[in-house]
Order: structure tokens, then C-alpha cells, then sequence
């Protein structure tokens, strides 16, 4: 008995070690806006916004002060980048937008309200026009944190498609989301246990009681539309359970309202039917009340909906921004049955002309290319008998950042064999190629740098298929080491020897990584 209790000790002893060694070292990071603090293991590099030139690696070509503003803008406090193999991120951010506002905690809203915020990020046309596919989510208790919902997605953002888990909560008006973003390869387990670790290490110093009016939260799934030629729409959602309704619509520059009211059931949900009774600009306010008349929360809907019976109503699911910052563009939303629909894209190398017609769905969509910078020009005109013509147009700039032309170089660029490339040099003239090379010499030549540079290294033989680029400032490349370079194509280089003249293929260098 003796020898079984020592001989089990012992293996704990040694799981426990091992356990030890394979454990991560961690570092904590405080965030006093939200206020909270968390805990990243040492396999990750860590950006922060005052570190972030001791890191230009993981900045990927941008500079430290547009990724300051970036982050800025998107509500960044820090990103987290698997050291040694770059392919995955965790991003936090913290933002007060809607969900926020509306509920403020969601660890201390009802069931029904944690269920609305839930429900909300499925299916919803503001997280698919951001290029999300959200697979699932679910509420997840977290060991320090709460409550957070835990979701995993899909998203294309212009030419980057990428896959993530994610963490999201609302906290003290704070809406908190811990994203673990994945790039170049499917999702694996242990990317959703990564953002597990950090996640069960999220402590909040404070917790802010719940404001009043936050207990009873109204999600929509269907609000009023820009316009109509009918008057007629439904408001469907969900709120708390059998609350009542009171919707409002006034006219503008005319006195008096109209008033709408219905309840939900006993699930929270409601759709209601409203129909304007005149021709106008109406504006839309909802109220909702407990069963005592108690007023919970109210809803003021900022667009207001136009009506007018000879109106072809165009609703875009799609905002047009003042500026592209993808290299193509879709342009998307809601009309009536069988308008046809006309989009004209002038500014490209080609321009871009389509014509459709909707069916009964009255849905549209419209995907044009944004890949040069340049100035947009797009018209979409509607038509459809008995109701008035309408075009819509903007003028939409597209600026390209250093990191755009390396993705649109990495797009472009071709890799053709060696004794390919010097037998049709002349046809590849100005084609971007990429290729992993040795750069073994660098000379200065006047104004402008020359890199020789290998593609093959043998320990017998030196070096083989030599390419020449040319720089205009002097290059930062290391030397003896393989390097993936972009480059034009120029044509032959001639290098004179002491009996004869070698020709090789050269090339403008545009980038190397």
C-alpha cells in the first residue's frame, strides 16, 4: 500500500512539473477607460499604441501614425500577434456605440435582454455589409469576466478573407470585444482555446449599476425605411415580455400625429403594422411600457421615411463611403417588384456599366471594381412604369496606402522558371514578379542602387540564375539570406567581364519581405 501511495505521488509530481514547463509566462495589461485588465501569454507580441515602432513588423508596411488612427477610429486598445507565426491576432476593442447605449451591462440585463443582444448578431444586414458570416453565438460564463458572447465567424473585407473567434460583452456603457482574427488558414481548436485563456484572465475593476430605462431593451430586426410608395411597413423585434407599444409618426411642418400601438408576447416579440395615412416626411418614435403603464425605454428613429405614391422607394443595404479603401465595391439594397435598374461606374481603367431587373423581391446588388486610385463617378437610375424616374449618384475617391499597392503587387505578380523568364524577357517586360532570392552584392551606380541577386545558392556550385534589381534609395535588404522580393520587369542588364558581356533579366524593386 506503502509503495502505491509513493508510486502515485511521484506521478504527480511529475505531471505537475510538467505541467509547469509547459505552462505560458503572462503578462497583464490595464485598460482604465473601461476600466478592466488582462492577462496575454509569452507567445504572443503585444502592440500597444505607445510601442508600436519597436514593433514595424506586425504594423505590415503601414506607418505607426496611421495605425495609431486607425485604431483610434475603430476603438483599438491593443493587439495581441502569435510571435513566431504571424497568422493569427487578437484585437481588443472597446467602443460606445448602440449596443452600449442600449444596454449598458449585459451581465445584469434579463435573460430576455441577453437573448435580444444575442439574436441581433445573426442575420443582420449592419454585420453582413461589414463582410461577417457569423456561423454561431453563444453566451459563455467566463471566470472573471462574466458573461461574454462567444462567436464564431467569417469575414471578407475587400480581398482579405479571413476567420475569427470572438469575445464580446457590454460593460459599465462600454461595448468590450476580444476578436481572434486568423489569417491564411482555417480555424483550429487551439485558436479558440488562446482566446479562452485571455478571456478567462478579463477582470473588470468596477461594475456601474444598471441605468434606469436599460432593464427594458427593444432590438429590431425590421425599422422603417427610408422611403415608400404605400405607406405601409411592419416594426418587428423583440423587447420585454408583454411589454406595450406606442409607435408615433408626425408629419413634418404639420401638426398632429399619428399613433400605432400593439404588444409582445409573452417571448418579448412583436411586429407591428403601420400605414401612413398621407403623403409626406414623417418621423417615427417609439415608447414602450410595462403592463402597469410604467414608461421603460423609448426609441427615436433618426432617418425619417418619405412617402409619396409615384416614388420608386430605393433602401440600401449598403452605405456608400466618402472614400473606397477595397479594391472592389457592392453596392446593394431594397426597391420594388420589376424596376429596372441601371449602375454607370466612370473614373476605372474600364468603365462599368449593368443593367437589371429586380423581381418580386425588389432586392439588387451591384459589384464594380475600386482597384485604382482614382475619383469614382457612379449613377444608378431606376425605372419602372407609371412611377417617376430616379438617379442617385456619388463621387467616391480611392486613395491607396503603401499596403495597398503591396497587396495589388502581390495579386499581379507572376513567377515564371528561370530559363522561361530569359527567353521571352522581352514579352515579360513591365510584369510584376515575386520571387525568393539571395541578394549576395549591393553597388552603388550613380543615382540609383543595383542588387544581384540569386535565386538558387549551392555549397559546390555558388550562386545560380542571377536577376538584378534596381533601387532608387539604398536598400535595407540583408545579405546571404532568402528574401521574397516584387518587382517590374525591365528588360536585359549588361554586366561587362574581362573578355565578354553577360546580359541578365533586371527588374525596379517595389518591395521586399
Amino acid at each position: 500500500m506503502r509503495k502505491l501511495i509513493v508510486s502515485f505521488l511521484s506521478l504527480l509530481l511529475v505531471f505537475c512539473c510538467a505541467f509547469a514547463l509547459a505552462a505560458e509566462n503572462t503578462s497583464e495589461y490595464t485598460f482604465e477607460s473601461i476600466p478592466a485588465r488582462l492577462s496575454v501569454g509569452d507567445s504572443f507580441t503585444v502592440i500597444l499604441p505607445e510601442n508600436m515602432e519597436q514593433h514595424t513588423e506586425f504594423l505590415f508596411g503601414k506607418t505607426a501614425e496611421d495605425v495609431r488612427a486607425d485604431w483610434t477610429a475603430r476603438g483599438v486598445l491593443m493587439q495581441a500577434w502569435r510571435t513566431k507565426e504571424k497568422d493569427a491576432c487578437l484585437e481588443v476593442r472597446a467602443v460606445q456605440d448602440e449596443d452600449a447605449q442600449a444596454y449598458f451591462d449585459t451581465d445584469q440585463q434579463t435573460n430576455q435582454g441577453r437573448t435580444a443582444f444575442r439574436t441581433s448578431h445573426l442575420k443582420n444586414a449592419k454585420y453582413i455589409n461589414q463582410g461577417y458570416d457569423i456561423k454561431n453565438a453563444a453566451w459563455k460564463k467566463q471566470t472573471n469576466g462574466g458573461r461574454f458572447l462567444r462567436l464564431k465567424y467569417k469575414r471578407t473585407a475587400g480581398d482579405t478573407v479571413y476567420w475569427g473567434f470572438a469575445a464580446k460583452t457590454v460593460r459599465n456603457g462600454w461595448t468590450v470585444i476580444l476578436d481572434y482574427q486568423v489569417y491564411g488558414r482555417a480555424l483550429k481548436t487551439n485558436d479558440e482555446q488562446n482566446l479562452n485563456r485571455i478571456a478567462n484572465s478579463v477582470y473588470f475593476d468596477s461594475s456601474d449599476a444598471l441605468p434606469y430605462g436599460s432593464s427594458a431593451l427593444i432590438s429590431f430586426t425590421s425599422e422603417p425605411p427610408a422611403e415608400t410608395n404605400t405607406g405601409e411597413f411592419f416594426l418587428e423585434g423583440t423587447t420585454a415580455p408583454q411589454a406595450h407599444l406606442t409607435t408615433v409618426a408626425m408629419r413634418q411642418s404639420v401638426s398632429g400625429s399619428f399613433i400605432f400601438e400593439t404588444d409582445a408576447n409573452k417571448a418579448g416579440k412583436f411586429k407591428q403594422k403601420i400605414q401612413l395615412p398621407q403623403e409626406g416626411v414623417w418621423c417615427i418614435t417609439m415608447t414602450v411600457d410595462d403592463a402597469s403603464g410604467k414608461e421603460l425605454t423609448e426609441k427615436f428613429f433618426e432617418s425619417v421615411v418619405t412617402y409619396s405614391a409615384t416614388l420608386i422607394p430605393v433602401n440600401f443595404t449598403t452605405a456608400v463611403p466618402e472614400t473606397f479603401s477595397t479594391d472592389e465595391f457592392i453596392l446593394s439594397g431594397v426597391t420594388v417588384g420589376h424596376v429596372k435598374i441601371q449602375c454607370i461606374v466612370e473614373g476605372g481603367p474600364k468603365p462599368f456599366t449593368k443593367q437589371i431587373q429586380t423581381n418580386n423581391s425588389g432586392k439588387f446588388s451591384f459589384k464594380f471594381p475600386t482597384d485604382t486610385e482614382t475619383v469614382y463617378n457612379i449613377t444608378l437610375v431606376f425605372q419602372k412604369k407609371n412611377l417617376d424616374l430616379r438617379r442617385k449618384t456619388w463621387t467616391v475617391n480611392r486613395v491607396m496606402t503603401e499596403e495597398d499597392y503591396r497587396a495589388q503587387y502581390r495579386k499581379e505578380a507572376c513567377k515564371p522558371a528561370y530559363n522561361t523568364l530569359v527567353r521571352n524577357l522581352d514579352s515579360y517586360a513591365g510584369r510584376i514578379m515575386g520571387y525568393n532570392v539571395y541578394v549576395y552584392d549591393i553597388q552603388e551606380a550613380g543615382d540609383e542602387w543595383l542588387l544581384f541577386c540569386a535565386l538558387k545558392k549551392n555549397s559546390k556550385t555558388g550562386y545560380g540564375d542571377i536577376i538584378i534589381l534596381n533601387s532608387d534609395k539604398e536598400p535595407d535588404v540583408p545579405k546571404d539570406t532568402l528574401v521574397k522580393v516584387y518587382a517590374r520587369c525591365v528588360g536585359p542588364h549588361s554586366v561587362e567581364g574581362v573578355d565578354d558581356v553577360t546580359y541578365y533579366p533586371s527588374f525596379d524593386l517595389l518591395f521586399w519581405e
